[in-house]
């Protein structure tokens, strides 16, 4: 099975919207690699999400990809960031690619899918882009994925990330979510949604 890459604008994004699937891939056999493409812009703040965020990776399963360390809030789409996420394409092949879906109301969020894009095309990668959802609700999901089995390890993944959710209880959110997917979808208890991101 080849390699997935998991592409977030900030570390967590990809715990909240797919952290399940990162498990069930990983216990599938696929390596897991995620990419961060923002940093805090605080120090001390960064070296504590990054911490935070592998402890996360360990429990789902995945491998560290890379940071770009680019400004957040706004992200920008610059052909050092297009360059990064090249690199990560050209160096892993991999065979799906998951990040935000282009709808979330998040600038940096929906930012991510044009970073993709330019560097698939300038890598010549043929990977298939899935979209999942952070926080926006997608309108039209057109791809589900139980990840009833894999949402204790999600929860615990999302609890890593102590300084996020010390004010806000984000694993009752994104489970939320998850829940109302199962339901509304017929595909599990747990339910993960996608969306195709054309290249």
């Amino acid at each position: 099975m080849r390699p997935r890459l998991v592409i977030a604008a900030h570390a967590d994004d990809e715990t909240l919207g797919c952290g399940g699937t990162i498990a069930k891939y990983s216990r599938q056999g696929a390596e897991v690699f995620i990419g961060v493409l923002t940093r805090d812009s605080n120090d001390d703040a960064h070296q504590r999400r990054r911490e935070e965020a592998l402890k996360a990776w360990r429990i789902l399963g995945a491998r560290e990809a890379g940071w770009a360390e680019k400004r957040a809030h706004p992200l920008v789409r610059d052909a050092a960031v297009v360059d990064i996420v090249g690199e990560w394409l050209t160096m892993m092949r991999p065979e799906v690619v998951l990040i935000p879906h282009p709808e979330e109301q998040d600038p940096d969020h929906a930012a991510v899918a044009q970073i993709v894009g330019s560097a698939k095309l300038a890598t010549g990668s043929t990977c298939t882009v899935l979209g999942y959802e952070v926080w926006t609700p997608l309108q039209r999901p057109l791809l589900f994925e139980d990840v009833s089995m894999q949402i204790g390890m999600k929860r615990e993944a999302i609890d890593s990330f102590a300084s996020q959710t010390a004010e806000r209880d984000y694993a009752e959110g994104a489970l939320g979510l998850n829940r109302y997917r199962g339901s509304t979808s017929g595909r599990g208890a747990y339910v993960e949604a996608f969306c195709a991101v054309p290249a």
